[in-house]
């Protein structure tokens, strides 16, 4: 790309993003940008053919890149290290300044409601290879819900991000990690022995092998 269009694209996205941070999607209108960056109006719009397009790199831009997590580490040190990794994003702070607008955005701006969808997709299918793992390791019994995982792992971080508390995030990360593995410490995947055969008229289990049965005492 000419360094001159590479200039003028970050400028206007850098305005888009300032005006977006400080008064909400409604401020982020063409003219606006245009007079915050300095750029003409006729070069925004050979970046973008709407002020649509526009909002949807700004939200390109400032969605967090996590990597995939390393599953050879095995299910729980895996888990920590992905939590790990979502707070150092979290505690950015243009990320935690341009979140709280992103869900605004989301709200109202619903032809952008598919690329927040996607994004979270993807983040949902990374949680779902390390739960996967959990239940391979038999950690984890089948059919975690991986969105209630989610909300359970990383809801913390976000509110705690959205209320500006960034020094609490990565003590939250750990802890959420560590309150998950230990939930399904007691879980055991080992198959249940067989018991005895239920009886043919009540459909019970008959007395436990350990149970014994009493006999009637015989008078002397």
């Amino acid at each position: 790309m000419d360094p001159r269009v590479a200039r003028s694209h970050r400028k206007l996205l850098a305005a888009a993003t300032e005006l977006l941070v400080e008064a909400g999607p409604a401020a982020v209108t063409v003219d606006a940008v245009v007079e915050r960056s300095g750029v003409a109006k006729s070069t925004l719009y050979r970046h973008w053919a709407s002020r649509g397009e526009l909002l949807l790199d700004v939200m390109r831009a400032h969605l967090p890149c996590i990597d995939d997590p390393d599953l050879s580490l095995g299910f729980e040190a895996a888990l920590r290290v992905q939590l790990a990794a979502v707070a150092d994003a979290f505690v950015d702070p243009e990320w935690a300044c341009i979140l709280p607008a992103l869900i605004a955005l989301q709200r109202h701006e619903p032809e952008l409601t598919e690329l927040f969808a996607a994004d979270r997709r993807a983040h949902l299918d990374v949680l779902a290879s390390v739960l996967d793992l959990g239940v391979a390791e038999g950690h984890l019994p089948p059919g975690i819900d991986v969105q209630l995982a989610a909300d359970l792992l990383i809801g913390p971080l976000v509110l705690a991000t959205i209320d500006g508390d960034l020094t609490r995030v990565r003590d939250l990360a750990g802890h959420s990690a560590e309150r998950f593995i230990a939930s399904y410490a007691g879980w055991d995947s080992a198959p249940a022995k067989p018991g005895p055969a239920p009886g043919p008229a009540s459909g019970r289990a008959g007395p436990p092998a350990t149970q014994r049965t009493r006999r009637p005492r015989r008078n002397p």
